[in-house]
């Protein structure tokens, strides 16, 4: 492969964002593995990956991620806390079995963190229909209390995700006020934001005024444009005043890319590159 030109900031594709065999660059790898994707990325000069279904994988798969992500000096983005019930209601529930069941979750994801270098772990969680929003959430900050010495002494980061309603309703967060609400009450460096443009535009507009709003709690950034959560550049939003942005706060992790090709095979996947890099070259 040709040598690529460096890149402005910190990007990591998702190597399984839908599904645990679905990478972004699976027609030009070649290959679902995720030791093959990182080598393959590694190549593209990406500084690191993400994978919602790192807890999943098999944990000497999760082992030789780590030492490939380490040979090439990348870093492990945002995996799922919770990928085999995210769409429960677990986190505002108060029962022995939710407490239980959110403990066990912890504890498997920092397993998974230890091996791969990771350290960002998603949270999502359905709500009870049955029960008022407000209460569940207070529930959920309680939650979130009792875990957080666990997190902190790993070395891990809870970092709690707001979703479109469009695609995910009935979650018991779906609008970044109300996750900045959650973090900030339960007051732990071990409980913090992932900040998705793809999510928060449809939900609450105004992303830039919204990262600021809530920047000191802002742990991860991901992307995927508007409408469809696609490739950058292709709808509405306008990515270079938003990396601009971003490196104004002074953010220096990853920005993870965690979005689908508008145009599938290799051809999308070029596509997807051109689009960066012409939006990386105006930076």
């Amino acid at each position: 492969m040709t040598p690529q030109p460096a890149w402005k900031q910190r990007y990591a594709p998702h190597i399984g964002l839908m599904a645990p065999d679905a990478p972004l660059f699976l027609h030009s790898a070649g290959s679902s593995d995720p030791v093959d994707q990182i080598r393959y990325l590694a190549e593209l000069g990406f500084a690191g990956i993400e994978d919602n279904f790192l807890r999943i994988r098999p944990p000497d798969l999760q082992v030789r991620i780590g030492a490939e992500l380490a040979r090439h000096g990348m870093a492990m983005g945002c995996f799922v806390n919770n990928p085999m019930h995210w769409n429960r209601p677990l986190w505002g529930l108060d029962t022995d079995d939710a407490r239980a069941r959110l403990m066990h979750d912890l504890r498997e994801s920092i397993e998974a963190a230890q091996r791969t270098g990771g350290k960002y772990l998603t949270v999502v969680s359905a709500m009870d229909p049955a029960t008022p929003v407000a209460f569940q959430r207070v529930r959920m900050v309680e939650n979130l209390k009792r875990l957080a010495p666990m997190a902190e002494k790993a070395s891990v980061i809870l970092a709690l995700e707001t979703v479109d309603s469009s695609r995910w309703p009935g979650m018991l967060l779906h609008h970044i006020p109300d996750a900045y609400a959650v973090a900030k009450a339960v007051d732990s460096s071990s409980v913090q934001l992932v900040f998705d443009f793809g999510h928060i535009a449809p939900m609450d507009g105004n992303v830039i005024q919204n990262l600021k709003a809530v920047w000191d709690k802002v742990a991860v950034i991901q992307v995927a444009d508007i409408p469809g959560r696609l490739e950058l550049g292709s709808g509405e939003l306008n990515w270079v005043n938003i990396f601009r942005t971003i490196r104004e706060l002074g953010y220096t992790g990853l920005i993870e890319l965690e979005h689908l090709i508008s145009r599938p095979g290799a051809a999308g996947e070029r596509m997807l590159l051109d689009n960066l890099r012409i939006i990386d070259d105006a930076l």
